[in-house]
């Protein structure tokens, strides 16, 4: 028991001897009383009686004694009065403590609940999860199947990349695939060229590269894409593709500022940016004329051998909810956008037939430019035109669509899914793809 309840314990005991003692001296004094003479006897006594002396005094005690048990009683009153209340507390501070358990137990009832729906969704994880390898597994045996009938399926299912079975010939020979890629905070960009089937089946090099660069020279935070595609039969668009890329870079570097100004200022024309970015592709167009120096007639550069479509954008950084970008180029290039699962070409170099037949470094004079604006949950594919022909195709940009939409893939799994076995002109396949997300709160994990 509590130090609380003790002592309620030891004030009625008390009490209750106070109590009896008290009672006690009453009875005596009522027993006293009858035997005291009557005054009229003491009247008519002639002197001082010792026993009537006597009986007054015991008479005068018991009045005493009468009147201490009453003081004695109301005291003792005031004392239960105060138990009564000690008493009056200890139940309401038991019963609160009571009630401290009853809570505990909702808290607890509350976390178990939560514990089981939880354990509800890990079942469910687990059973996607399942559901996952089974698919997996199916889908290996499906391109087992496929390779050894030499075919190449083409379905949601198609996850593994076509293997090469020649090395490419020739001097100006490049690796089969090449893949890049980086997390810039809200813009994620992944980028990837391979070689295409025509290619591969005759042993000929990749012609196509791509580029992406943060351009230092400028003032506001600034990423470079380029894709690079060289005429198929070219001896030297390999090397001319790679060096318009590295060179187009250089230039941007070499015009920082003034692109800066250019490309951020108020709305207003564009002429002065076409201006700036003829003068890029003027000096990109010298330096490819390097690669054939005297291997044309009478040791001039040899255009035919190095011709190549070259695309640029320049997409500014950082958290935005409307990005602004600003594509350019020459040739048959393209620049598609993904938006609610459908995609749309929102630039071309080449607005005619003809235009889309021109190439660097003869046709640096015709540039073309456009600005683009994005939103959180875009994506923009920068890609040469066999790519961009397969993304507007029905079935296939569907499929790709579905496996790019709010990603933010492994390079690994990027360049694989660029790398799929799909029926296609033959052409290589080179594309950046940028995801806008706005903010770099909203960026979703990288996924395999």
């Amino acid at each position: 028991m509590t130090s609380t309840t003790w002592l309620i314990i030891l004030l009625v005991l008390s009490l209750t001897g106070n109590a009896a003692l008290a009672l006690r001296f009453v009875r005596a004094g009522r027993v006293a009383l009858p035997s005291a003479p009557v005054p009229t006897v003491l009247a008519e006594s002639s002197g001082p009686d010792p026993e009537q002396e006597t009986a007054r005094d015991r008479l005068a005690d018991v009045r005493r004694e009468v009147t201490a048990a009453h003081e004695l009683l109301r005291g003792r009153d005031l004392e239960l009065s105060r138990v009564r209340a000690l008493l009056k507390e200890a139940q309401e501070t038991s019963a609160t403590a009571a009630m401290q358990p009853a809570g505990l137990q909702q808290e607890l009832h509350a976390a178990r609940q939560r514990l089981r729906a939880l354990e509800g969704e890990v079942r469910g994880l687990a059973r996607e999860r399942d559901d996952a390898r089974s698919d997996a597994d199916g889908l290996k045996r499906r391109l087992a199947e496929a390779e050894a009938d030499g075919g190449t399926p083409l379905g949601p299912d198609a996850l593994s990349p076509a293997i090469p079975r020649r090395l490419p010939l020739g001097r100006d020979a490049t690796s089969d695939s090449s893949v890049d890629g980086a997390d810039l905070g809200p813009l994620v960009v992944r980028a990837a060229s391979v070689r295409g089937d025509r290619a591969r089946s005759e042993g000929e090099h990749r012609r196509e590269a791509f580029l992406l660069r943060f351009v230092e020279e400028m003032r506001t935070p600034t990423l470079l894409s380029a894709v690079a595609a060289g005429v198929p039969h070219g001896r030297w668009s390999q090397s001319a593709a790679d060096r318009s890329c590295r060179n187009l870079a250089a230039q941007v570097a070499r015009y920082g500022d003034t692109l800066d100004h250019q490309l951020y200022r108020p709305a207003g024309s564009d002429d002065d940016l076409t201006a700036l970015l003829r003068t890029a592709l003027q000096g990109v167009a010298h330096s490819m004329r390097l690669v054939t120096r005297g291997e044309g007639p009478g040791g001039e550069p040899d255009d035919a051998a190095i011709g190549v479509a070259l695309t640029g954008l320049l997409s500014r950084l950082g958290d935005s909810r409307q990005r602004e970008h600003v594509a350019f180029g020459i040739g048959d290039g393209a620049l598609l956008v993904l938006r609610d699962g459908v995609w749309t070409n929102v630039f071309t170099p080449g607005g005619t037939t003809a235009e889309r037949g021109l190439r660097l470094p003869g046709a640096a004079q015709q540039v073309r430019c456009a600005r683009v604006t994005t939103r959180p949950g875009d994506l923009l594919a920068l890609c040469s035109s066999s790519l961009a022909e397969l993304l507007v195709r029905p079935e296939a940009g569907d499929w790709f669509a579905a496996r790019w939409a709010g990603r933010r893939p492994y390079l690994t799994s990027f360049l694989s899914e660029v790398n799929v076995p799909v029926r296609s002109p033959g052409g290589d396949r080179t594309v950046v793809c940028l995801w806008d997300f706005g903010d770099a709160r909203e960026t979703p994990p990288a996924e395999s």
